[in-house]
This record gives C-alpha cells, structure tokens and sequence, in this order.
C-alpha cells in the first residue's frame, strides 16, 4: 500500500513541478509587444538588419541567449548560425576549452 500512495505523490510532484514550468515559460502581454513590434521592425529594415540579427558561435563555443532577461527555451545553441531580436534579445558566449594553470611548486616543511 505505501508503493501506492508514494507514486501517487510522486505523480502530484511531477505535475506540478510542470505546471510550474508553464507558469515560467509563458509571457505576460508586455513581453509579447514587445517582441512582435520589433520583428514588425527588423521586416522592415530587412537588409540592413541582418547584420545585427545573424550571430556565429565557433565550434568550440555556446552561446546562451536571454529575452528580456529570461533564458529562452532550447538551452544554449551553436555551434553554428544562430537569430536573435537586437532590442530584445542578448546573448553570453560561453567557452568550452579546458584551460589549464601552471602551479609552481610548493615546499614542505
């Protein structure tokens, strides 16, 4: 009996944590605004905005990308070509090589 009640407790937890999910995922009206005024502006000044919208991330790279301060869903991308909204979106590249450090010696006394 207690397997019985422990998954169902483990199901009340498992939904919601995912209703929580939803709760943080979805935008209120001001976000979306927001993000539909400026693809209305990069249409418009399609050719020149390309150059602020289009972004490289090297192999050996990830870029983390943030809207409005929260990370957006699919985690981080690259390698590769990447789109971000310029007024909306930044983004963090984050380095992936192994950086190592010589430590000199040390005495024992």
């Amino acid at each position: 009996m207690s397997t019985d009640t422990d998954k169902s407790s483990l199901t009340a937890v498992r939904m919601s944590c995912d209703e929580q999910a939803n709760v943080n995922e979805s935008s209120g009206f001001c976000a979306f605004a927001l993000t539909i005024i400026s693809i209305i502006l990069i249409v418009c000044t399609l050719p020149f905005s390309l150059f602020l919208c289009i972004k490289v991330v090297q192999e050996y790279e990830r870029a983390v990308i943030f809207r409005l301060g929260r990370l957006v869903r699919g985690g981080a991308k690259g390698p590769g070509i990447f789109f971000i909204i310029p007024c909306i979106d930044s983004y963090c590249k984050v380095d992936l090589r192994t950086v190592s450090f010589d430590v000199p010696p040390q005495e024992i006394r």
